[in-house]
């Protein structure tokens, strides 16, 4: 008799359960119909990534420009912090100070040459200006020049192409490159030229600088008629290996090249 009794009352928790199952299951379904009705009114809220020709000159938002240091060999040049310099000289006064590390007997003519262009400014619109001050350190670090924002955690940004990520995303809104549309392609641009100053096999080099070569097609940039990141980074990168793979080089890269160093002074 007891028996029965535990046995009618677990059929009942379980009819219990099995009740509670279904009334969940019919606010899913009516959730799930009501997110369907409401998915193009919240949808049109968000804002569509955009072309370049579309970014919009907005403010700088004066929190992100805290000071950093960045180091840097003078075998390797970080070209990409001259372009920013110049491409944003009506925004943004990129305030570049150079120092050599006692681990650097001399500089290389390529570095002389780099220094004197980088610390040297309009102050007349550069007084007007927001600021960043980077302290621009010659060091051997080899090919991973590192971004430091933070002194007391000591928490590198490293490689260059990444330094120009951050700074991107700190600089002047139209020429953030993650509010673009084709953003994914980008940043396969950007890692690509990461990997070609990093990889120290010539065959490997080769190979990464024939992969550009394909994504740059018979265009004038990877940005098209605008010098993008991805013409920054890739100008840059080439100058640092093109001991390597000079040879390599094909005529439209070159002339991408060629106006890169033309517009932003590379």
């Amino acid at each position: 008799m007891a028996e029965n009794d535990e046995l009618s009352k677990l059929a009942e928790r379980q009819q219990r359960v099995l009740q509670q199952l279904a009334a969940l299951k019919q606010d899913l379904l009516s959730l799930r119909t009501e997110l369907k009705i409401n998915k193009p009114a919240a949808a049109s809220s968000v804002s569509p990534q955009k072309t370049k020709g579309q970014l919009k000159a907005e403010p700088i938002n004066l929190i992100n420009l805290q000071d950093f240091v960045i180091n840097a060999s003078p075998e390797h040049v970080p070209y990409s912090l001259l372009a920013l310099k110049n491409l944003w000289k009506d925004r943004l006064n990129l305030q570049v100070e150079c120092f050599t590390h006692s681990t650097v007997p001399k500089l290389s003519d390529e570095a002389v040459n780099f220094q004197k262009a980088i610390s040297s400014t309009s102050e007349a619109i550069a007084s007007q200006l927001p600021v960043i001050k980077v302290t621009l350190i010659w060091k051997n670090v080899g090919t991973y020049t590192e971004m430091i924002t933070s002194p007391t955690s000591y928490v590198p940004i490293c490689g260059e192409v990444n330094i120009l990520r951050y700074l991107s995303r700190c600089g002047p809104s139209e020429y953030n490159y993650e509010l673009l549309q084709n953003v994914v392609e980008v940043d396969s641009i950007l890692d690509a030229c990461y990997l070609l100053i990093n990889k120290q096999n010539i065959k490997q080099r080769q190979q990464i600088l024939r992969t550009l070569g394909a994504k740059l097609g018979k265009t004038i940039g990877f940005g098209g008629e605008d010098v993008s990141m991805c013409d920054i980074a890739f100008t840059s990168a080439v100058k640092q290996v093109q001991r390597t793979v000079g040879k390599d080089i094909n005529p439209n890269m070159a002339k991408c090249i060629a106006r890169v160093a033309t517009v932003v002074g590379m």
